[in-house]
């Protein structure tokens, strides 16, 4: 699975599923209601909010729920995609919607799939801060070394491994699915 942003080297990774970042798309459309496109901007920027907060509740949803919703949403998608837009950023917006069209509500038939792509920035927002206030690194290898530390203790974090059982895991050349089995080994022994 896959949820970017639709940066250019972001695309074409996933494997199976790949979701766009619908907070991104919303800001786009933002950005294209300010510019002044008054025709389709409004009425994508109000889908896909819907759509997130589907998302929100998708917890509390049965299956047969979120696949009608998909469909509505969808057929609506269809209707705002008929209509012209009143400015250039509005025809930029219409031609990303519809190039990651299929992209657009994966989160509603694969629950594991967020819809968007916030808790990966927010767990970055660390990395940024850091950056910021120490005004870069010194060194390349310092730069990697932190990379590597965060990385492992951010997945360690995403799969409820403690800290310390990844840090041994990966030191000692376990991948950290070994250390959650060993994790689990260690608080049944």
């Amino acid at each position: 699975m896959w949820v970017s942003d639709r940066y250019g080297a972001q695309m074409g990774w996933a494997k199976t599923d790949h979701q766009v970042c619908l907070a991104h798309l919303i800001r786009d459309a933002q950005y294209a209601i300010d510019a002044g496109d008054i025709a389709l901007a409004p009425g994508l920027q109000d889908l896909l909010q819907r759509a997130c907060k589907i998302g929100r509740r998708r917890a509390r949803l049965a299956d047969a729920t979120l696949q009608a919703y998909r469909s509505r949403l969808n057929a609506k998608l269809d209707a705002l995609l008929h209509i012209i837009p009143t400015h250039a950023s509005g025809e930029k917006l219409k031609a990303a919607i519809e190039a990651c069209r299929h992209s657009l509500f994966v989160f509603l038939a694969n629950r594991a799939v967020p819809p968007t792509n916030n808790g990966s920035e927010q767990a970055l927002r660390p990395c940024v801060v850091f950056r910021k206030v120490t005004n870069c690194f010194r060194s390349e290898w310092a730069a990697h070394l932190y990379a590597d530390i965060g990385s492992v203790i951010e997945t360690a974090r995403r799969r409820a491994i403690g800290v310390l059982d990844a840090i041994r895991a990966t030191l000692n050349g376990s991948p950290l699915d070994g250390a959650a089995s060993l994790l689990t080994a260690t608080k049944k022994g």
